[in-house]
């Protein structure tokens, strides 16, 4: 359980970097941007709007999915499986909202949701 936690803790670094990496690949952001105080923001792509939600989203989900995985990782709960699933599924939903598939990425969301569940069932 505790490599599903720390690749979930890379993961997440990777969301916070992800829309700058893409605003620069696209050349939407400049050096003093990056390296300067930021307090005003330039116009940016929808993929790197989205990524910044996603991002956002990625972090109320793991505000759930923390707690259950440290629980699970202490009490030796067998939530290994549904942990690795909610990843694969962020994963999912990270890619089909920089594509902008809306339904999938519902379905993808609910899924991880449902995942969470059978993580927080482990430990009942």
């Amino acid at each position: 359980m505790l490599d599903i936690i720390f690749i979930t803790m890379i993961f997440y670094v990777l969301q916070l970097v992800l829309p700058t990496l893409i605003a620069v690949a696209r050349k939407e952001v400049d050096n003093a941007f990056l390296f300067g105080p930021r307090d005003t923001q330039p116009e940016v792509s929808q993929v790197v709007q989205r990524a910044r939600r996603n991002a956002n989203n990625f972090l109320e989900s793991l505000l759930i999915f923390m707690p259950l995985a440290v629980l699970a990782a202490v009490n030796d709960a067998a939530a290994a499986e549904a942990a690795t699933i909610w990843l694969g599924l962020r994963v999912a939903y990270t890619i089909s909202y920089l594509m902008g598939l809306s339904y999938v990425r519902t379905l993808i969301w609910f899924a991880s949701l449902a995942a969470l569940y059978m993580m927080g069932a482990t430990l009942v």
